[in-house]
Order: structure tokens, then sequence, then C-alpha cells
């Protein structure tokens, strides 16, 4: 799903004539799943992903030479077979793979910029793509307010009972012969208190792997674009200056990590009470215990953060950290560790 992010951004500033591929059905096992996306840029390039290669190469070859992608249509791709013929020879995929090939025209990018608007105001939006067309000109796009924008109007009494399918807040999709209709959500929001040199490859890995981040410190020497090109955000000052206009909802994600301990003070102090998808703190749960004067960590808080795997240095703790904010993004049933007690 982080790819149409990549797209979206690609899309609507700088502007694609190409062809928008989309995997609409997997059968099986793939290296994506339904609702991934890429374009494929007249000059050649490539934005988003769809396979590990299995199927990139043969859809360019088709763009380029047999016109693929001047209208909508659907293509199957049957990765089961080990025939040295066949596409299931050599591939890591071992399913059937239904691709939606459409043109990206100047109505299709106007909608996206539409989408693009409401996802960078924390809005989902619902898109609803009909299979049995030869253009896109009825494809729409639905707001979690029930606001509809592209598509005509006959279509439109038929929409909403499609929607209600779809379960809003998760990566989830309904396809039928007629259409495909999928969820476009946010970007989850991290919040990195702290600006060192920890802090750099973790905004690094957060951001590539589809988290929006804002960074926040009070040292300027640290806190910069230069420093970390991959945060959305960067908020100079001192926890008193920045948080008090900080609006973080129970969907964010929180971690902790100046190494000054009264600022991881001040800091916990703004966010103790605020509902949060995640809080982690830096550290053992004995120094936050100590940060917190409890005999306890609450079970609301991660501390220490990052899945435990030996990790050391910044790169490894920071993976160790991606990793559990990706697990308990894409889990229902994540639990939390109990705090432990080592220094």
């Amino acid at each position: 799903m982080e790819d149409i992010h990549v797209i979206l951004k690609e899309m609507t500033e700088a502007g694609v004539d190409g062809v928008l591929a989309t995997i609409i059905e997997v059968e099986g096992s793939a290296y994506k799943k339904e609702g991934a996306s890429m374009v494929f840029k007249k000059d050649g390039t490539q934005v988003g992903m769809l396979s590990a290669g299995c199927l990139e190469e043969d859809l360019a070859a088709r763009i380029e030479h047999n016109h693929l992608g001047e209208k909508t249509e659907t293509l199957i791709y049957d990765m089961r077979s080990y025939n040295e013929l066949s596409w299931g020879e050599g591939s890591g995929c071992n399913g059937v793979i239904h691709v939606l090939v459409e043109p990206v025209t100047v109505e299709l990018i106007q909608k996206l910029q539409q989408v693009k608007i409401c996802l960078d105001k924390r809005q989902f939006v619902t898109s609803v793509k009909f299979l049995n067309s030869s253009s896109n000109e009825r494809d729409c796009f639905i707001t979690e307010d029930q606001e509809v924008f592209g598509g005509v109007a006959e279509d439109l009494p038929h929409l909403l009972p499609l929607v209600k399918k779809v379960n809003p807040g998760k990566q989830t999709l309904t396809h039928s012969d007629d259409v495909f209709v999928q969820t476009y959500e946010p970007k989850p929001r991290l919040f990195v208190f702290g600006a060192g040199k920890d802090a750099m490859p973790l905004v690094s890995f957060a951001g590539k792997s589809g988290f929006s981040v804002t960074v926040s410190d009070w040292r300027p020497a640290l806190c910069g674009k230069a420093n970390f090109p991959d945060a959305d955000r960067i908020l100079q000052g001192f926890p008193n200056e920045v948080m008090p206009d900080m609006n973080v909802t129970p969907d964010d994600y929180v971690v902790v990590l100046t190494h000054n301990f009264q600022k991881d003070r001040e800091i916990i102090s703004y966010l103790i009470d605020k509902e949060l998808r995640y809080l982690g703190i830096l550290g053992s749960g004995k120094r936050t215990k100590r940060l917190l004067g409890t005999r306890e960590v609450p079970s609301r808080i991660t501390s220490p953060i990052g899945l435990s795997i030996n990790a050391k240095g910044p790169e490894e703790i920071a993976i160790s950290v991606v990793a559990e904010l990706i697990h308990l993004k894409n889990s229902s049933t994540f639990k939390r560790r109990p705090a432990r007690e080592t220094s």
C-alpha cells in the first residue's frame, strides 16, 4: 500500500504520461498482494513495484512493443507451473496474479491530485475502478465523509453499497467481475523526539518503510534536513515550545530518544495521558521507571524499544525498532513485551 504514496507524489508533482498497473486479485502466493500499484513512465522509468521482478519486465515489454495500456484491460499471470516455458519457472511467486493496466490520462492525474489532498489531511479515500470499461473515465473516489469525485452520475447510486464492503482503517479490498474497490490510507505518523546519531537511521528506515516522520529536537546543529532527508517535518525547539501545539492522535507512533533525562521526562509528561498507537522510550525498563517515578512501566509504554534481536549499534537498533513499528502497524493482535530490567 505504501507504493501509492510514492506514485501520488510522482504523478501529482511531476505529472506522468504512461501506464498505471494495479494488482486486483491474487490466487495463491505472491510477493505483493491486491492493491499494489506501479507506474511505467514513457521515458522507461518505473515508480512502485508489483513483484520482485517477475512481472515488471514483461509488462514493460508489452507497453513498449504491443501498445499495452492504451486502454484499460486486465492481464492474468499464472505463476504456478514449473514448465520451463511457463511464468512459474524460476519466479518467487506461486500464484495467479491479475493485473489491471490503464492509461495515465490528464483526468486520472486530476483525480489523484484530489486523493493526495485528502490523504494529506489524514482522510481515508476509497477508489472504485470499473473493470468492464475500456477507459478509466468512470472510475471514481469516495472520501470517508461520503463525498464523491470523478466518475459519471449514473453510477453514483450504486457506489455506496460497494464502499461499505471495504473496512476503513484496514488494507481491505473487494473485487468482482465488474469493479475493484480499495481504500487508500494516510501514511502512519511517527514522531521522533531526539536528533542524535541513533535517530538518523531510525528516521531513514521508517521513512522508507512508509511512515510520515516528524523529528523534534532543541539543538539546531542536530535538527536539520541535512541529517534527516527522509523526515517530512522537522520541529526545532525545546519540549515546552513544541509539545503544546503537537496534535498527536490515537493512530500515531512516538519514540523518545533524546539521551537527556530531564528532556525525556518533560516530553513524557506531555504524552503520558495521551492515547497513542505506540509510545516507546529508549533505554532500559529500569531507566524508564526512574523517568516515570513508578515501580512498573505501564503497559501502554514500550521500554526498551525494538524487537529483541540482540541489536548493537545505531543501524541494528533502528532496524529492530522499525520492525517493531511495522509489526504493530500490520497486526491487530500485537502484544507489548514486558520491560526488561537490564541497564
